[in-house]
């Protein structure tokens, strides 16, 4: 790549990126995406039901139910096929559920939460002032790894994430004599192409975990297993990610430095560019916020330890959230289930608690520093942080209100029930029980999910969609629900930063155009596509060594699982 006008020839790839873009922009908002999945998931069930589309399980007999019609319906429990509710008709089922099945979609209390207190933390400053501090701070030599990291860790808070450290990662290299642009390739790389990595658990994994949990439960209907029914929402992936975020710092720095700023070469500036200035870190009374913002984190975090310790005692909080503190029944029930009880099993990780403990990780720290440089000077100040990330929210409110609507449907229907046999049927005429056709695969899910990726923008929504289909079907062979949670991940992830439908594609490739005037899509598309291949090549080997090696994707969350007899 030169500094000269990409846009002046027409390349193979600008012509398919074209195609792409054109594509994903038929593609309506995703809310109204899920009103016409809403529409056709309903008319569907009155076609399937009237050619009396049933299948044969191992909890039961489930016949798909006509929820646009006049006759009766019973839901089902897909884990032992017994009837939860019945409705005298189809019609009333909708008019009686509509609110229920928003209220009660279960990521969204837990993603509300969080983003509650994230955006305390945000609009205090805090997380910005962090992330210029980290970066502007370490030696020359470590520029690079620092700005990868400090982009995935940034998933934490997106916007933070994009509107400061990319922009920021390219003035760090500028000032240190490199190309801007690489700079800001390695901060995209990681805020976006780290996307599914961190070393704390984010909003994204319950939001996730919500819609794996129950196609898990329709894939439990089919064997007789109980994934949904055991399942930690948050917490499935978490060892897994953690490793990953190493990954994918070591394998950012080495494509910037090896191959994205090689080809890059020297830099010279624009004559009418209007360069911003330079970062200069934190100042004396950041630095001052920050230090009191750390000391109160690493106050709280002693305080769960004491929490999570295996002792009960007189004193407040000791060992309230620990082994110690379980039923009887429930230890008996544990030991009885996995040998014995560890720390995994303490209430401490379980799915609410964990949501509410990362609540106040993220709540305490952020009005503390809010406090220090006087952000929060009253009540009142406190309070409008809040309300400005809720607001920033309401967009998801919306999309997640027709999203509940879509995935009640869908189960209710038992829809998904009959695709994962069909699916089961298919997948029966590959070698999956082998080493081999385990690889084939787990490559074509990956590859799936991330082609997928470049038309339909939203994680999320896309796993919406995916979940009831592919878990179900993978559980069939002995894949368990994280590990194609996971796998969904790793190609969400890669190609995130080459797809032009991405939210923040605009504004990145607004930032690069402060550098070299001409910067478009194709040339953003070129300057990571190197970051996209590498990503998904090393993050898919680092899941195959992972699952042969037998590690557990997360606390009791494996990856293959003998299929009951």
């Amino acid at each position: 790549m030169t500094d000269t006008d990409t846009t002046s020839k027409s390349s193979a790839m600008q012509r398919f990126l074209a195609m792409v873009e054109g594509l994903g922009n038929r593609l309506p908002h995703p809310t109204i995406l899920f009103i016409w999945l809403c529409l056709g998931i309903l008319a569907l069930t009155a076609i399937l039901a009237a050619l009396g589309v049933s299948v044969e399980t191992a909890t039961g007999t489930y016949a798909v139910n006509n929820l646009i019609g006049n006759e009766p319906i019973d839901l089902q429990n897909p884990r032992n096929g017994q009837v939860i509710a019945s409705y005298p008709s189809g019609w009333q089922y909708l008019f009686s559920t509509l609110t229920p099945n928003f209220v009660n979609f279960a990521p969204f209390g837990m993603v509300v939460v969080i983003m509650i207190a994230i955006g305390v933390a945000e609009h205090s400053g805090l997380i910005g002032a962090t992330i210029r501090k980290l970066v502007v701070s370490v030696p020359a030599a470590l520029v690079t790894p620092t700005v990868v990291f400090a982009g995935v860790m940034a998933n934490i808070a997106a916007d933070a994430g994009y509107f400061v450290l990319i922009p920021l990662g390219a003035l760090v290299f500028w000032g240190l004599g490199r190309h801007p642009l690489a700079g800001l390739a390695a901060a995209f790389a990681g805020v976006s192409g780290g996307f599914s990595a961190n070393l704390v658990i984010t909003s994204l994994d319950p939001l996730l975990g919500g819609f794996t949990q129950p196609a898990a439960a329709v894939g439990d209907s089919i064997l007789g297993t109980d994934f949904a029914e055991t399942m930690n929402i948050a917490t499935m992936n978490y060892y897994f990610l953690v490793v990953s975020t190493a990954l994918v710092v070591v394998i950012g720095t080495i494509v910037v430095n090896k191959i994205v700023e090689p080809h890059l070469g020297s830099y010279t500036p624009d004559e009418d560019a209007e360069l911003p200035e330079m970062p200069q870190g934190a100042s004396a009374a950041e630095t001052r916020a920050l230090r009191l913002a750390g000391l109160s984190a690493l106050l709280y975090i002693g305080v769960i330890v004491w929490t999570a310790l295996p002792t009960q005692g007189s004193l407040p909080l000791q060992g309230v959230f620990s082994t110690a503190s379980l039923a009887p029944d429930t230890i008996a029930a544990l030991e009885a289930r996995y040998g014995s009880v560890n720390i995994t099993h303490a209430p401490l990780f379980q799915t609410h608690i964990l949501v509410s403990i990362l609540f106040f990780f993220f709540l305490i720290p952020g009005f503390v520093y809010g406090r220090a440089v006087g952000a929060f000077k009253t009540g009142a100040d406190f309070v409008r942080t809040m309300e400005k990330a809720a607001l920033s929210m309401a967009g998801f409110i919306v999309m997640v209100f027709f999203m509940a609507q879509f995935v009640a449907y869908f189960n209710a229907s038992n829809i998904g029930v009959v695709i994962a046999m069909q699916g089961a049927e298919l997948l029966e005429a590959l070698p999956a029980d082998s080493t081999g056709g385990r690889i084939a695969l787990i490559l074509c899910f990956v590859i799936l999910s991330g082609f997928i990726n470049l038309f339909m923008g939203s994680a999320s929504a896309k796993w919406a969609i995916l979940a009831p289909i592919f878990v179900p079907v993978m559980m069939t062979v002995g894949i368990t629900p994280a590990a194609t949670q996971m796998l969904y991940r790793i190609g969400d992830s890669t190609t995130n930063i080459i797809t032009p439908l991405m939210t923040y594609f605009a504004f990145v490739i607004t930032v690069g155009a402060k550098y070299r005037p001409g910067f478009g899509i194709g040339s953003l598309v070129s300057l990571m596509l190197p970051f996209s291949i590498s990503f998904m090549i090393a993050w898919t080997i680092l899941f195959m060594l992972w699952a042969f090696a037998g590690l557990p994707l997360g606390p009791d969350a494996g990856i293959f699982f003998e299929l009951p007899k």
